[in-house]
């Protein structure tokens, strides 16, 4: 009787409690049409983005304002970021399932996306991009999609990346350790380059590995390597002698040291110590003898920063104040944001076209890597 007793009194309470709420009294209920849909706001709408390899590792962000539901104290709000080339959607890629209103990658990452996608490097291409919000399931009523945004999108063509090889021997800064190995870079087809300074003198020698802390793979000599050239011997296994190591060349200097792995050859020439740049688009105009003095960071690596002037002036690059000769200029595909350096040893080789300076005048980085022969304009 007790028991029952005091399950009449709850039921009584609860009733007293409904029968006080007033008759126009409703718990609010979910309105789609209400719903304030999310709005893709970086980049805006129709942009026009030319992505570039000198930029790879600056952001690339896609921004959107957060869709708003008519009820109060929901779960947390999900997005779903969407890209396709058609703006049917209908092949549509997920970029980021988040409860962030941001998706951040890197230039380099987007351009990838991009390339994945199957689409043309140097080529502009349309890209749409739209966003799904919802709570609880993205099929479900409160699921909405933001208006299509589209971008006018031109990607690059990303750099090949190889494994590298790697220098070391006693007229190196690595000596003959082999997990210190200076890492060279591949530069085409079985080729690979490094700048370094070299020691010179009897017993001064270099190789070059496979794999760091390993002495197989690994390349050398013979008795016919000269320093400045010669064929590669290449040792696949520990079974394997060793080869004769390279001689170092017999003067101390910054060497370009290139390895050909494929055609089994090695070439060892000295490099510039110092460089100044010059051009109707630098300070210095052409004036060889005012050329602007570059810093060197690295062996083979020299940078400066400097006002370039607009849009039809050049630059170039030479090694001695008031000789046009030895010089570096590009070739026919070179960019105001970078491209490859062609080499003018002397006075009778034909000069090589000049480089672009950027369409905006402004304070730029400029950076050349000897090893590779290339520049870059930022």
């Amino acid at each position: 009787m007790k028991k029952l007793f005091a399950i009449s009194s709850v039921i009584l309470a609860f009733g007293l409690i409904l029968s006080g709420c007033g008759k126009d009294d409703k718990d609010p209920v979910f309105d789609p049409a209400q719903t304030q849909k999310p709005s893709i706001v970086t980049p805006a709408n129709g942009s026009e983005i030319v992505l570039l390899e000198s930029q790879k590792d600056q952001p690339f962000i896609i921004e959107w304002s957060p869709a708003v539901y008519n009820l109060e104290n929901l779960p947390a709000t999900k997005y779903i970021l969407q890209i396709d080339t058609a703006n049917t959607f209908a092949t549509a890629q997920t970029l980021i399932s988040s409860e962030n209103t941001k998706w951040e990658t890197t230039v380099e990452g987007f351009n990838q996306k991009l390339i994945n996608f199957g689409l043309s490097t140097g080529v502009a291409h349309d890209v749409y991009f739209r966003v799904n919000s919802f709570i609880v399931n993205n099929n479900g009523t409160e699921s909405t999609y933001s208006e299509i945004a589209k971008f006018v999108v031109t990607p690059y063509s990303a750099a090949i990346y190889v494994k590298p090889i790697y220098l070391l021997g006693s007229a190196t800064s690595a000596g003959w350790d082999n997990t210190k190995a200076l890492p060279m870079t591949w530069i085409a087809g079985g080729q690979f380059a490094v700048v370094e300074t070299l020691t010179p003198g009897d017993g001064q020698y270099i190789k070059f590995i496979s794999v760091l802390g390993q002495w197989a793979p690994q390349w050398g000599t013979d008795a016919s390597g000269t320093p400045e050239a010669g064929p590669l011997v290449y040792r696949p296994t520990e079974s394997v002698p060793d080869p004769a190591p390279i001689p170092a060349p017999a003067e101390l200097a910054d060497y370009r040291i290139v390895a050909d792995t494929l055609n089994l050859t090695y070439t060892v020439s000295k490099t510039s110590a110092q460089l100044y740049l010059l051009g109707d688009g630098t300070p210095a105009g052409w004036d060889n003898t005012a050329a602007l003095p570059m810093t060197k960071v690295a062996p083979g690596i020299f940078e400066i920063q400097v006002q370039l002037g607009g849009d039809g002036k050049y630059l170039k690059f030479i090694e001695v104040l008031g000789q046009r000769a030895p010089q570096y200029g590009t070739d026919a595909n070179g960019a105001s944001d970078g491209g490859n350096l062609v080499y003018r040893p002397d006075e009778s080789v034909q000069d090589p076209p000049s480089i672009p300076c950027p369409a905006t005048a402004g304070t730029y980085t400029v950076r050349v890597n000897l090893a590779t022969m290339t520049y870059t304009i930022k």
